[in-house]
């Protein structure tokens, strides 16, 4: 490869570098996720870490699947299990199946605490519910959330900008925690709805639930009581990023959990593909060399003569020329040449277009050649000469 290239890839790899590094370690990232595991501001690990203290050291179940195909899993025992249902998320985005196999699990008298600030329509129409949104405008001034039967209050910087929802006013929801909009009217945002033999429990501001509002709290007597709804039972955890955990004990689980090493992974796939580029654009299929064919008459020609000069055979050599002639004029002029007459002189002469005295000379000489045996080189070269002298004129 040229240096060229070299110093291009080089460079394209060091700014490459100064992008995925640059300030990394100063940058937060408020992206809202409401990650169980991670631990982000706006990701919800401290809120999981904390539900064994809230239920007793009751065992705590992560959702992978939907909840359509995890019933599907239960033997007859493991369904009719008292447990708890929890979710957290922006859009809570279950499909209809799992959302009827849901419902027929609370109908049984299990209860679940759903908090996100959308809910299909599916879901709002079976449960008799609707929502409204205020517009958010992110400041330093805090907001109030309360619960009703407490007089226990939560204040808080708003930092997520996508939504701000509430429960309107129905007969079918029982207001269990509130909040004011601008107009400093009260608005439901902790709502339970009665289903049979169990309980949905709704929270419309998922932000409260984060890491960055559980750590900025001074105290946390707020979410206790929220959990407090709640039973001392099992807890069933949907996760909002299902990934199955199978999948984290791969090769690259461990280079991937860690900042340094996935970067330095990402690079060198870069570099990889850059190299890939580079030389695809320089190498092509060779080209195989095909030597022209070899005159091998010709070789062989002169290896005999050679080796009849070198044996000084110069009958052999005027016999083969005699030979040699002879066929010429078989196969050019169509002349047979086993008698070598009159007839045949004249009929050689016209069709060369040699003279009579010519041709007569020619084949004379031949004659006398062929029944005589030389030994000296100038009979041959006396019979070159007449040779070379036919084959250019005819």
């Amino acid at each position: 490869m040229d240096k060229k290239y070299i110093v291009i890839i080089l460079g394209l790899l060091l700014l490459t570098s100064i992008f995925l590094f640059f300030d990394k370690s100063n940058t937060v990232d408020w992206s809202v996720t409401y990650n169980e595991e991670g631990t982000n501001p706006m990701d919800t690990k401290v809120f999981f870490e904390q539900l064994p203290n809230w239920f007793n050291n009751q065992k705590i179940t992560k959702l992978y699947t939907t909840f359509y195909e995890f019933e599907k899993k239960l033997t007859e025992d493991e369904f009719y299990e008292k447990r708890n249902y929890i979710s957290i998320s922006g859009d809570y985005n279950i499909d209809k199946p799992s959302f009827e196999s849901l419902l027929n699990y609370i109908k049984k008298g299990n209860q679940a605490l759903i908090v996100a600030h959308n809910f299909p329509q599916f879901m709002k129409d079976t449960l008799g519910f609707e929502l409204g949104y205020n517009n958010v405008v992110l400041s330093t001034i805090k907001k109030g959330a309360y619960l009703n039967h407490r007089n226990d209050s939560l204040y808080f910087t708003q930092k997520n900008p996508f939504g701000d929802a509430f429960v309107n006013d129905s007969i079918n929801v029982k207001q269990l925690g509130y909040s004011y909009n601008e107009f400093c009217e009260e608005q439901s945002n902790f709502v339970g709805i009665p289903y049979y033999n169990g309980i949905f429990y709704l929270h419309t501001t998922p932000e409260l639930f984060t890491n960055y509002q559980l750590l900025e709290a001074k105290k946390s007597t707020y979410w206790d009581h929220i959990m407090s709804f709640l039973p001392e039972l099992p807890v069933l955890f949907e996760k909002n990023i299902k990934i199955d955990p199978a999948l984290n004990n791969g090769p690259l689980s461990f280079i991937l959990s860690k900042p340094a090493l996935h970067w330095a992974f990402y690079i060198a796939l870069i570099t990889i593909l850059i190299f890939m580029l580079f030389t695809a654009k320089r190498k092509q299929r060779i080209i195989p060399i095909i030597q022209p064919l070899k005159n091998t008459t010709t070789e062989f020609v002169q290896t005999v003569s050679t080796l009849h000069l070198e044996s000084e055979d110069y009958n052999g050599i005027i016999q083969k020329n005699i030979n040699y002639f002879l066929e010429h004029v078989r196969n050019h002029f169509y002349l047979p040449t086993d008698n070598l007459n009159s007839d045949f002189i004249k009929k050689l002469a016209q069709k060369s277009g040699k003279s009579l005295d010519e041709t007569e000379r020619l084949i004379t000489l031949i004659i006398k050649m062929k029944a005589h045996t030389f030994s000296t080189p100038d009979p041959l070269k006396k019979l070159n000469t007449e040779l070379e002298n036919f084959y250019k004129k005819s």
